[in-house]
Parts: structure tokens; sequence; C-alpha cells
């Protein structure tokens, strides 16, 4: 029987009830573009006054990836499978200083097959549903970092004399904030949206792990990130920005720094920085096993458990601002962990940060360290979850993804109700196992047992102590740069000089050999 054609009426009725039943999804269902930009109120993330939560994942290299067209499938299939498992934020640069693939030549100069491929990144972070949080430069030399910054100046006949001198040299400040204006002033080639216009970009990330050996009171990063922050809101005042720390805490009012791992300063203050006029929402990083190698599965997870507390309880007090995990993982080393360790630790932190979530708290989302695609055998790091390949994982992930967004779309005042029921006027942090803490903002090493491992001979055996203090100390360098090794003058943390370095450095030499330029060449 020949079907009748609808009438018009009928045809009508039906855009009617479609153009209806779209306006009515909640913005999750309705994409992106949609949904508007993200905004922070209070200790919570909104999009149009309701909550939305982040489950993500760290990915450096998509723009290096797709600058090649030939290899942008391999960029689609890391956002499909992320977005099969309810994936909606990733991390990754939007920088590459100098060397052999960069973005950024030379000051000012900039290479359009690799912008192109940040375009591509973002289009199709856009189309699959995924925000992007993008850093604009590095501590470490890492795809160049402050480190190249230094050195243009010091070809431009500057007197430099470490590259910790990034945070306060005039000319070296003029040309990070032209790479920041360059960047977000950006037009899209694919999409025809200005990045400073895209609601797919979730924020701006000032610097990657940024640390100051020069000054560890930390007053140094300070004042940078309070002269950039509100640099990057007078190009884009309309995306979040946050300064990109991994939560070590320095000499400022509410700094738990008995906290730090080893105990050593690393140049920031977790409280005052995030304080700090134009920045958004607070992070921290979480690499128990490393930052506290050779102590005991009980010590990591008493120092887990406290590095999440301290600074949500912070996040609540004292900033008033969400906190994310943007970056945690455990490294996979034979003999040392294993996937079932990895996925146990994966469970510990999406489960705390469920927690905090579903009790209205700050701690509103995370991104691992860091998704690959099968195939990407020469960009493993030892931290990489490919998700194809390691269903375990996949799905502890995939089944918290759902949960978290499961919170999204609440009224943000039943949140902050929730969240004050949880906390309370007089909520006490238990401290490193012990049964009680001080109730007043700051703590003392007075109140908080040592558990940091020290660097003497005899605390640790001699195979543990020195692969221990080359991954502890020198993990940022290598994560997620194909290998290079650190250098010297970046390398050494405060109070960690002769005797140790110099094994250290050997020990360096000895497993981490190839080159960046060698894994770039493999990987192209």
């Amino acid at each position: 029987m020949a079907a009748r054609a609808p009438r018009p009426g009928a045809l009508a009725a039906s855009f009617l009830l479609l153009f209806l039943a779209a306006a009515a999804a909640p913005w999750w269902h309705r994409g992106l573009a949609a949904a508007g930009l993200v905004r922070v109120d209070g200790t919570q993330f909104v999009v149009g006054g309701k909550t939305v939560y982040f489950s993500g994942f760290n990915a450096y290299w998509l723009m290096l990836v797709a600058s090649d067209p030939a290899r942008r499938g391999q960029v689609v299939a890391a956002f499909r499978q992320a977005a099969g498992h309810g994936l909606n934020l990733a991390r990754t640069w939007a920088f590459s200083d100098g060397g052999d693939a960069p973005l950024q030549a030379a000051p000012g100069v900039y290479d359009e097959a690799m912008f192109q491929g940040l375009d591509f990144v973002i289009a199709e972070a856009r189309r699959h549903g995924i925000y992007l949080l993008l850093c604009l430069t590095n501590n470490f030399h890492d795809f160049g970092g402050k480190r190249q910054y230094v050195a243009w100046a010091r070809e431009a006949g500057h007197h430099l004399a470490t590259a910790d001198d990034f945070f306060n040299s005039t000319v070296v400040k003029g040309y990070y904030k032209n790479h920041v204006k360059t960047v977000l002033t950006r037009v899209n080639t694919v999409t025809g949206v200005a990045y400073r216009d895209d609601p797919t970009i979730l924020g701006w990330e000032l610097m990657n792990e940024p640390r100051c050996d020069a000054d560890p009171t930390g007053a140094m990063v300070q004042a940078w990130v309070e002269e950039m922050a509100p640099y990057v809101k007078s190009v884009d005042g309309d995306h979040l920005v946050t300064a990109g720390l991994e939560g070590f805490y320095g000499d400022g009012a509410h700094e738990s720094k008995d906290l730090n791992p080893w105990g050593i300063y690393y140049g920031t203050n977790f409280v005052d920085t995030h304080r700090a006029a134009g920045v958004d929402f607070a992070t921290i990083h979480l690499y128990p096993d490393l930052w506290l190698w050779g102590s005991g599965a009980a010590a990591q997870l008493a120092f887990f458990r406290n590095w999440t507390r301290s600074h949500a309880r912070d996040a609540e007090l004292y900033l008033a601002k969400p906190l994310l995990v943007t970056e945690y993982g455990k490294f996979l080393w034979d003999g040392v962990a294993n996937r079932t360790q990895r996925d146990r630790f994966l469970g510990l932190v999406l489960d705390s940060i469920y927690a905090s979530a579903a009790a209205g708290g700050p701690l509103v989302g995370g991104a691992f360290w860091q998704l690959l695609d099968p195939g990407m055998d020469t960009l493993r790091d030892g931290y990489e979850i490919i998700l194809p390949e390691d269903q375990r994982a996949a799905t502890i992930i995939g089944n918290h993804s759902r949960q978290l967004a499961e919170l999204n779309g609440q009224d943000v005042e039943a949140v902050r109700r929730r969240s004050r029921r949880r906390w309370g006027a007089h909520r006490k942090v238990h401290v490193l196992g012990s049964s009680s803490s001080s109730s007043s903002g700051s703590r003392s090493s007075s109140d908080t047992p040592r558990l940091h491992m020290p660097l003497i001979p005899g605390s640790l055996s001699p195979k543990s102590k020195l692969s221990g203090c080359c991954l502890l100390l020198e993990r940022s360098a290598f994560k997620g740069s194909g290998n290079r090794r650190p250098q010297d003058e970046q390398s050494n943390p405060p109070g960690i000089r002769s005797g140790v370095v110099p094994a250290i450095r050997l020990f360096q030499w000895l497993n981490y050999s190839s080159t960046f330029k060698d894994r770039v060449g493999r990987a192209r």
C-alpha cells in the first residue's frame, strides 16, 4: 500500500514537538555550542545556572598528532573512545615552544600547520561533547616551556641567569603575553569560531606545574600569576582561568606545608596563589607512589587521603572555588606496580571525587594521566591508559563518568545547602593519620607527624633510594615528554643537591636515554 503524504498540519506539529523536546532536553544532551560557557558559582562549575561535573583525561599530544593530517584519525579515535566512556573533559597543550615541532618557532612566529592541528582538536572535542582545558606553557623544558622563553631573551641580548627569570623578566613576560593573545584571539579554521568565544574551551591554564627554585617562598610565582591571570581576562573575559598548580604548599597563611612530599618547598603557595584576582578555580595533581617513593602502601594511602581532604577543605574554607585533580596516575613498572594496583588507585581517586561532588563539596572532577590510542606505543610513558586494551580500567572510568553525570543539572543553592551540612562551621581534618587536628586555618609542623621519607643513608635500600629520588624529583620532566632527559638547572629541587644528584643523573641516562627528537620522529 502506498504511503500517504503527511498532512501539512501534522508536519508542522511534528516540527513543533521536535523543537520543544530539544529545548526541554538538558544541556548535556544538546551539545556544547547550545550549552554555553562554563561559569563558576562558589565551589561549583555551572552551565546555564546548573551544576556540571568533570570526568576527564590528559592527552598532551593532541595538537602534535593532529598537525599531521594523515594521523588525525588517532585524535578522532581518542575522542570517540573518551566520549564512549562518558569522559567530558580533556586537558592538553596549547603550546610547543621552539624545538623540532613548534607551534611558536620564535617569539611571535607561529607554524600554521601546528595551529591548524589545534583547530582540529578543538573542533573534534566540540563534536564529541568534550570540554578542553588548554595549557599555555610548561614549567619544564618539555615542548620548550619557560626555559625556551628565557633562551629567546638571551638570544636577543638580555642577560638572564636561570630559567626562573621567566617569572620576573619584563621581556620574557612580554613574549608570554603575546603568545596568550595570539592563541586566545585565534579564529578556528575548521569551525570559524574564535578560541575566546568557543564554549568547547572550559578554560586556560597559565602554566603546567609552575615551580620556582629561585624563590621557595612562592612570592615570585605569586606575583607572576597576579599579573598574568588578569591579563588573560583582559583578552578573554568569558573563559575561566587557573594557575596550573600541583597543590604544593608554601609559607603563606593557611598553608599545610607539612603535607608536601619530602617536606620540600617548590616555590608555590596553594591557598594564596589561588586567591589571586582572575583565578577562577583551584587544581592539584596526585602521584602518591612516586612522590613518596620507597614508602609502604599504608603511608601512600594516608598521603592520598590527606592530600585530597586538605585541599578540598582549603578550597571550601579559604578559596570558595571549585577544585579539580587535573592530573593523577600510577606509574606501571615491572616489579613495582601492576595494573591491579593501578586500578585500585583509580578507584580510590574517583570515589573521592564522587563523594565530594555528591555531598556538594568543592572537589568536582579530575583528569587521569594519560589517554592513548592503540598503536601509539612511542608515546607510552608508564602512566598510559588505552581504553580498548584495558577493560578493567575502562570499566572503572566509565562507571564513574556515568555516576558523576547523574549529578549534572542540579540547582546550585541545593548543592550549597548540602555542602554546608557536610563541612559545618568547625570541620576537623585528620592530618596524616593523627586522631585530630586544630580547627584553625593554619597547621604547624607540630600538628603533623612526619611521613615523608628523608634522603639520608639507610632510610631506603640503595636501589629504591636511587630510583625513587629520580622518579619523584624528575617525574614531571619525564611525563609527557617523550622521555627527554631533564637538564640540571631545572631538575634539582631545593635541598637536593650534591651526592644524590650525580647518581640520579647516571640513573636517568641509563634508563631514559631516548631523546625527544627521536621519540617524535618515531611517533610521526
